[in-house]
């Protein structure tokens, strides 16, 4: 009964694509959530770090932030593999731990639910869609009217006024 209790009170962590290398020059959308969805974020001193260290963080491990979006409680990011090198799995691992590591002794509370989840994007699936996902997020979350009015949203390569020329309207499958 104890070990149930444990088990029904732990985050889902979403299982990786068996057999997938997640090395090299794939695209990932990557949402990854709050400890306990709290809605962390509209903190804005935590947003304005973490969307500050995303860029240079990821660049490390052969990776581009196409786009990236805080919500409250959780981050989407669109992440593509710069070299053959790019390691998403262990990128993905320190990003995570090392902003947890900054965060606990701050506030003595865990940052991050486990794991995360992710798309890895097929050949044919648009990005233009994905990024016009992400960027409407917190308006179909009603808290502001236009994309450009939330602050947590940027790019390692694109300008908001880019991002939002080229998105497109998509909804994930699993929504």
């Amino acid at each position: 009964m104890a070990r149930r209790l444990l088990a029904d009170t732990q985050p889902f962590c979403p299982r990786r694509v068996p057999g997938f290398p997640y090395r090299g020059f794939y695209q990932y959308f990557v949402t990854a959530c709050t400890w306990n969805r709290r809605p962390l974020f509209l903190e804005p001193w935590l947003a304005r770090e973490l969307s500050a260290q995303l860029s240079p963080f990821f660049a490390r491990y052969a990776f581009e932030v196409v786009a990236y979006c805080f919500m409250p409680d959780h981050v989407h990011l669109l992440l593509e593999g710069t070299s053959p090198e790019a390691d998403f799995r262990a990128a993905m691992r320190q990003w995570k731990q090392q902003t947890a590591q900054a965060w606990n002794p701050r506030t003595g509370h865990r940052l991050w639910q486990s794991g995360y989840y992710e798309r890895v994007l097929r050949e044919g699936d648009d990005t233009r869609a994905v990024v016009g996902y992400l960027l409407q997020n917190p308006v179909r979350a009603g808290l502001v009217s236009t994309s450009r009015d939330w602050p947590w949203t940027g790019s390692s390569r694109y300008s908001l006024a880019d991002l939002e020329a080229h998105a497109a309207d998509w909804r994930p499958s699993w929504r």
